[in-house]
């Protein structure tokens, strides 16, 4: 009988199912662009890639600390990698990676817990810089 368990399954029928299935996983390329938009690199964790995401958000701070235009340059790379890696999950030209929602709730953390940060460490620095006379 077919379809049962004990049956073997030729590598052409695995590779068709596995096939079947990534196709029908799929990427919104806008969401993920839309995502990044709002917070930066949160489209490279709704696409899989949590560290990207990371490191897209802390480049374009870092870049927005030092000039605004490498931060801004940063930011929007990154709305474009969320989009063009969303697409090339879809098509087959990058490896699909689930979307997990344990993962976007974690970068939305790290992602509150770093503004926050910088938000301190900048009061600090103008409070002190204001004992100081210099501001």
């Amino acid at each position: 009988m077919r379809g049962e368990a004990t049956e073997p399954v030729s590598i052409r029928e695995a590779i068709a199912a596995a096939e079947v299935s990534r196709r029908e996983r799929k990427k919104y390329p806008a969401i993920a662009a839309g995502l990044s938009l709002v917070f930066n690199g949160l489209g490279q964790a709704y696409n899989g890639q949590f560290v990207r995401g990371v490191l897209v958000l802390l480049g374009s701070l870092l870049g927005l600390f030092l000039l605004i235009v490498p931060g801004v340059a940063v930011w929007l790379w990154g709305v474009y990698d969320a989009y063009r890696t969303a697409k090339g999950m879809n098509e087959g030209l990058v490896p699909y990676r689930e979307t997990s929602p344990l993962m976007i709730v974690a970068f939305v953390v790290v992602w509150a817990v770093t503004i926050f940060l910088l938000s301190a460490a900048s009061a600090m620095l103008l409070v002190m810089l204001g004992q100081q006379g210099m501001v």
